[in-house]
């Protein structure tokens, strides 16, 4: 069996490979990405950090924990140029809550609500 296991990295265009020889019938290749810290940085400032609100007075009041909401406020803070609000902050994280998770919670309801009829 052929294993190969090209590995990229943000430094270094060309891919390191690497193969294994076990088999002469099989050919599997596997691809592993390996994620840089700048790469997750960029992925949440375009998850989250995104204004499409410019209030929140239409949505409905939810109470947090002081230290949450604290916290909240300062990550909003620094998007000062973005000027993302609390609002809109909080809703693109529920909204990626329910597209990470949305079968899941639409699984554990039926499970625990089965139908009248």
């Amino acid at each position: 069996m052929y294993w190969n296991i090209i590995f990229k990295n943000s430094e270094n265009r060309s891919p390191k490979v690497l193969t294994r020889n076990t088999n002469l019938f099989y050919n599997v290749t596997m691809k592993i990405k390996i994620k840089t810290h700048k790469n997750r940085k960029e992925q949440f400032k375009k998850l989250f950090m995104v204004n499409r609100f410019s209030s929140g007075r239409s949505g409905k009041v939810v109470y947090l924990r002081p230290e949450y909401h604290e916290r909240l406020l300062r990550i909003v803070q620094l998007s000062r140029e973005e000027k993302t609000t609390l609002y809109s902050y909080i809703d693109n994280i529920m909204e990626h809550h329910f597209r990470e998770f949305g079968q899941d919670i639409t699984d554990y309801f039926n499970e625990r609500n089965k139908p009248i009829l």
